[in-house]
């Protein structure tokens, strides 16, 4: 790997860890805990005694399957025999994910933090000076006063103050993605992978929303499935996920989201991966009934 590329370590700093998880790091390693988001992201990776394994420690088990997926991280080699295969049985994935990612971060470079703006030099204490010498001196030095040339005669009236800046809409939230914003970014953002599982897109649509957005500002929902949104982008948008292999999972689908419209009228995007369905009439179909009812629907 090339210094211009990124490492795991400073993937996982930047782009996945919330502000809580940096302070908790940083408060571990005797560091500084005040800034912003990003100072504290930098500040961490500027730590010589930062580990991968802790700072990966603190991602979800979808996160690191996103993020093996990211810098090709290679499979573990399997064991033999019967220790092999009960290794297999009992073995925890989460785990086994973060020993990957260590294992290849341990490869890479030293990360480097983003250079900070260089320091003003400080200027030198200059030699002490006789009280009575230095007020000659200044004397001496001091620019005689000359009156200022009058200035032309104004020939305009002065200009009137700027208005105000117009104020947001009632209950809109300064700094905070709107929902046409979400819904452009959505729908002309494409998949890097073609995963087999549902949950592996959302994972790495939610990543893509807190790269965009911020870490706090993108949250995924986890619950008994049809009664709560995969995820929800502040309080703009509900983003449902949906990868159906057949139509009676549609149908299912339109059943759900129209119970979340009753909730969030105009507020709710649904993101279709059509490849697993043999019929595609049978997904237009659906688009169009849940577009009807007040959906915004994609699909990839």
């Amino acid at each position: 790997m090339n210094d211009q590329e990124e490492t795991i370590l400073e993937y996982v700093v930047r782009q996945r860890l919330n502000r809580e998880d940096l302070v908790d790091l940083l408060s571990s390693l005797g560091g500084q805990r005040q800034g912003s988001r990003n100072d504290l992201a930098e500040r961490l990776l500027g730590i010589k005694g930062l580990k991968a394994k802790d700072a990966l420690s603190k991602l979800t088990t979808e996160d690191l399957r996103v993020l093996v997926r990211r810098f090709d991280v290679p499979e573990a080699p399997k064991q033999g025999g019967l220790l092999g295969f009960a290794t297999s049985v009992i073995g925890d994935e989460r785990s086994s994910l973060i020993k990957r990612a260590d294992e290849a971060a341990s490869k890479q470079r030293t990360p480097v933090p983003r250079s900070a703006p260089p320091r003003e030099p400080t200027p030198e204490p200059k030699a002490a000076t006789p009280k009575r010498l230095r007020t000659v001196e200044a004397a001496a030095e001091a620019p005689k006063a000359v009156p200022a040339p009058p200035g032309p005669l104004p020939t305009q009236p002065p200009e009137a103050p700027h208005a105000p800046p117009t104020p947001p809409p009632a209950g809109a939230s300064i700094g905070l993605p709107a929902f046409q914003e979400t819904r452009d970014f959505v729908g002309s953002y494409n998949f890097a992978y073609q995963w087999n599982e549902e949950d592996y897109y959302e994972a790495e649509l939610l990543g893509a929303l807190r790269g965009r957005f911020g870490v706090n500002n993108a949250v995924r929902q986890q619950g008994e499935s049809g009664r709560v949104y995969d995820i929800v982008v502040r309080n703009s948008a509900r983003i449902e996920v949906k990868l159906p292999k057949q139509k009676a999972e549609l149908d299912r689908m339109i059943g759900q989201v129209r119970r979340y419209l009753s909730q969030h009228p105009g507020g709710v995007i649904v993101v279709i991966i059509g490849f697993m369905m043999k019929n595609q009439q049978e997904i237009h179909n659906s688009k169009q009934e849940l577009e009807s009812a007040g959906a915004v629907v994609f699909v990839k």
